[in-house]
């Protein structure tokens, strides 16, 4: 009898509990969490490279509540194709996007995007001529390390000995700079740059198997991830002994075949960026442009250059500005209360066709009550056709 009334006192505790998280869930329907989202598109998004930035771009979102999207991408044949696959991200509702580009070959289409969204460069050929944000390392800086640690292992040897020089595209400005580092650094040192290798991978290879036979050399200076991994993979043939033997390997790479190969000793230093603290800036900027907008309406309604605005009837985007700046809340408030920053009613836009109608109340509702806090709550249903939110 007793453990009967023990397993009956249990059911009802479950049933209790469901119940409960079936309340909640009921009032939580329609709210969304509140976020700005930002875009990355990177090149050949799938490779390891790309891991320590991908962390420090989760980092920073984490820490600034912004919705990270990395798309999944391949290899771009043109600026065309990748600026499409921008444009979609756009078309879908990203806030930001943050680009890495491999061409300046797509200015006008930057130019009508930037119009359009926040806009961060990542890596890119791309001159930002004061125009765009911009986060890259110090390729020049980075050319220049491998040519003092070509220097620091050979010493006086240095002198006589014949060096080539592999950058899969020189007419990327990255490779450019990275190319003038290293010269730079070797021009007084007595080594003599035998060749210098650029072009699509596969006619990379053909050259520099015949170039091995024509001009071999001591020293291998591998200016990018890529081709430091194509050069491993060249030690990795048939006559892998000769080559360790008889050359050396210096190269530019984040990747952890390449940081193995390190650890292996077939790459005699790799320099490698802080892509982590790339991401983690990049986002960090980014986000700094999204607040910069609400900064510039608030600004232009306190000095009256605009007399009222209209907040796109959703407060989602207010509480997402005031959970970075909350010191803003006061002035706000004020705007707010005169009218002049029009709020409300909704909390987030919502595509009206697809979601239930209960979905569509409760929006309605968080977003009335969100708004009448300052005190002055537009009670206009103004809702564009928001597709996918």
């Amino acid at each position: 009898m007793k453990k009967n009334r023990l397993y009956f006192g249990m059911l009802i505790l479950m049933l209790v509990a469901v119940i409960i998280w079936a309340f909640y869930n009921m009032l939580n329907v329609g709210k969304q969490e509140t976020s700005y989202r930002v875009s990355v598109v990177v090149e050949n998004s799938n490779s390891d490279r790309w891991t320590s930035l991908r962390q420090g771009l989760e980092q920073a979102a984490r820490d600034y509540n912004i919705s990270l999207s990395f798309v999944s991408t391949g290899s771009f044949s043109t600026a065309m194709e990748e600026m499409d696959v921008v444009k979609k991200q756009v078309t879908n509702g990203a806030n930001g996007i943050i680009l890495q580009m491999n061409t300046d070959h797509a200015g006008q289409e930057l130019e009508d995007l930037s119009g359009q969204t926040a806009v961060l460069l990542l890596e890119t050929d791309v001159d930002p001529e004061g125009v765009y944000a911009l986060v890259a390392p110090d390729n020049e800086e980075m050319g220049a390390a491998l040519a003092q640690a070509v220097q620091s292992d050979f010493g006086d040897d240095l002198a006589g000995k014949r060096v080539g020089i592999l950058a899969c595209s020189q007419s990327q400005r990255s490779m450019q700079q990275r190319y003038t580092g290293v010269s730079q650094g070797l021009r007084e040192s007595g080594a003599v740059v035998e060749w210098s290798l650029e072009g699509k991978a596969e006619s990379i290879k053909d050259a520099f198997y015949t170039l091995e036979q024509d001009k071999p050399v001591d020293i291998l200076i591998a200016l990018g991830n890529d081709e430091t991994e194509m050069m491993v993979d060249f030690f990795a043939g048939d006559e892998l002994g000769w080559r360790l033997d008889r050359c050396s390997l210096y190269g530019v790479g984040s990747s952890e075949k390449n940081v193995y190969y390190l650890d292996k000793g077939w790459i005699q230093t790799l320099v490698v960026p802080n892509e982590f603290n790339m991401g983690y800036q990049s986002m960090e900027a980014i986000a700094k442009q999204l607040i910069y907008h609400m900064d510039e309406v608030i600004s232009a309604l306190e000095s009256g250059t605009l007399k009222t605005y209209l907040l796109d009837s959703q407060v989602s985007i207010l509480e997402e500005y005031l959970h970075m700046m909350p010191e803003k809340e006061p002035v706000i408030r004020k705007l707010v209360e005169e009218g002049k920053l029009m709020i409300g009613p909704w909390y987030t836009q919502s595509d009206e066709l697809i979601i239930s109608g209960e979905s569509l109340a409760r929006n309605l509702w968080y977003g009335i009550s969100y708004a009448r806090e300052p005190g002055n709550c537009m009670m206009i249903g103004y809702l564009p056709d928001s597709f996918g939110q």
